[in-house]
């Protein structure tokens, strides 16, 4: 919707409406009947000791691999035969081969349900660890994540219709556009939805304002962005104005310690982190005393060490049985817990001292403005295999692309359209194809790097 010319040209009060019934109907959708079960079930899961959250595991991980094993043709293949099930599901499970996204990518339509419920929806993943990956679920998979996210925001302080504040990737305002306001009202979740695209010193103060004003219960931003409005008001030595705020709810980039601190002092609050993908193996999430936790409610999660002292999330999803993920690789990496004392919430889940992923630089833009979270400009090409934004100097971004069968010129133009929608017309965007590209020396992919 925000890259239609209709909704481009209307004026601010028009998209507002546009926006809130685009979002009304979402939320019927999505926050139905059977999301409030999902919500009910997840409040009260939460609290399981742990005999009760470990029966809780069995009877998901039972259920996804009997579904695998009797209607998923890639994992009758992997399997050769029906796992038994006459001992621990789980126990089972730690038998099975391990799978990653070229496994997923391999096999294509095999990695399905044979008769899946309907309708289905696809997406992608943003490629943080290499090349996108197409996934397909249904409407029940869609309604069950929401609830855990919803649940997290609880942690934050956070109630369903409550003001609350959104400071991510919508391109709810053109990148050349100058003139604020940077912010929509989207009336059908009594939310302020601010652009991440906008950020500079000259129109930090404007976004600041527009916050107080609104006055949300929390805020879920990149951490780039609320990060950005932090160190703002620190060099102001100013504290933020809104009276209500309870929490800030971050997710999709790693958060640094710097950033916690700036946020709890100008903003009076703390930051509530939530780990996920797109691919739903896995989530980990901050509870009320700071702790980060897997949420053992949400999926199966293995925590393998990699024997430099950090572990890879292996998870196996509860929430998609259209195209179940077991023993998933995501590639991402947690720092394990050095305290093995239960949290003070009372929740059984383990804890983690940190995620190791997600840590990308941001675009910096000659008008001061700093992009972070640009895998947008990626999704729904299928003709690439890998792209990396590097930015060497202020006014050019260099898109480096390792082509994939289909890659050509219309390919190069459309890559170059979705980075001037974000960037803006005042960069010069060059696009370059490689062979391959540089991966760290954990083997994580970082999709932008700044040396501006």
């Amino acid at each position: 919707m925000f890259s239609s010319s209709i909704y481009k040209s209307s004026p601010v009060w028009l998209q507002e409406l546009m926006m809130s019934t685009r979002a009304y109907g979402r939320l019927t959708m999505r926050e139905g009947q059977r999301f409030r079960r999902f919500l009910a079930e997840a409040d009260r899961t939460q609290w399981l000791d742990a005999p009760e959250l470990r029966r809780y595991q069995e009877d998901h991980v039972r259920r996804l691999l009997e579904c695998a094993a009797s209607q998923v043709p890639l994992y009758q293949e992997l399997y050769g035969h029906s796992p038994s099930l006459e001992r621990s599901a789980i126990d089972t499970l730690h038998s099975l081969p391990v799978i990653d996204k070229d496994t997923l990518r391999k096999a294509g339509s095999r990695a399905m349900r044979e008769r899946p419920s309907w309708p289905l929806f696809e997406g992608g993943t943003s490629g943080t660890t290499g090349p996108p990956l197409k996934l397909k679920q249904d409407l029940s998979a869609i309604n069950r994540e929401n609830a855990f996210v919803f649940r997290q925001l609880r942690w934050a302080g956070y109630e369903p219709g409550q003001p609350r504040a959104w400071i991510r990737g919508d391109m709810i305002v053109p990148a050349d556009d100058t003139t604020p306001p940077f912010w929509r009202r989207n009336a059908a979740e009594n939310m302020l939805v601010l652009s991440s695209y906008h950020l500079s010193a000259t129109t930090a103060q404007g976004y600041l304002d527009a916050l107080a004003r609104f006055d949300p219960q929390i805020i879920q931003a990149y951490p780039s962005s609320i990060g950005f409005l932090a160190s703002y008001l620190h060099s102001k030595n100013l504290d933020y104005g809104g009276r209500r705020l309870r929490g800030v709810v971050t997710s999709s980039e790693t958060v640094d310690d710097e950033t916690r601190r700036l946020v709890k002092q100008r903003f009076g609050c703390a930051i509530f982190d939530w780990y996920g993908q797109f691919e739903r193996v896995a989530a980990i999430g901050t509870c009320e005393h700071g702790s980060l936790h897997v949420i053992e409610d949400y999926s199966y999660v293995e925590l393998l060490p990699n024997g430099e002292g950090e572990c890879e999330i292996v998870g196996s999803g509860f929430n998609n049985l259209v195209m179940p993920l077991i023993r998933y690789r995501t590639g991402d990496l947690v720092e394990p817990s050095a305290d093995a004392t239960a949290c003070r919430c009372g929740r059984s889940f383990r804890t983690v001292k940190r995620v190791m992923g997600r840590d990308e630089d941001v675009i910096k833009l000659p008008d001061g403005r700093m992009i972070g979270r640009l895998d947008h400009i990626f999704k729904g090409l299928d003709s690439i295999l890998d792209a990396q934004i590097r930015q060497d100097e202020t006014r050019s971004v260099m898109i480096l692309i390792v082509p994939g069968e289909g890659f050509g010129p219309h390919t190069v133009e459309s890559i170059r359209a979705n980075a001037a929608e974000r960037l803006g017309s005042g960069i010069r965007i060059d696009v370059e194809t490689v062979a391959t590209l540089p991966r760290t020396k954990s083997g994580k992919f970082r999709r932008v790097i700044c040396n501006v």
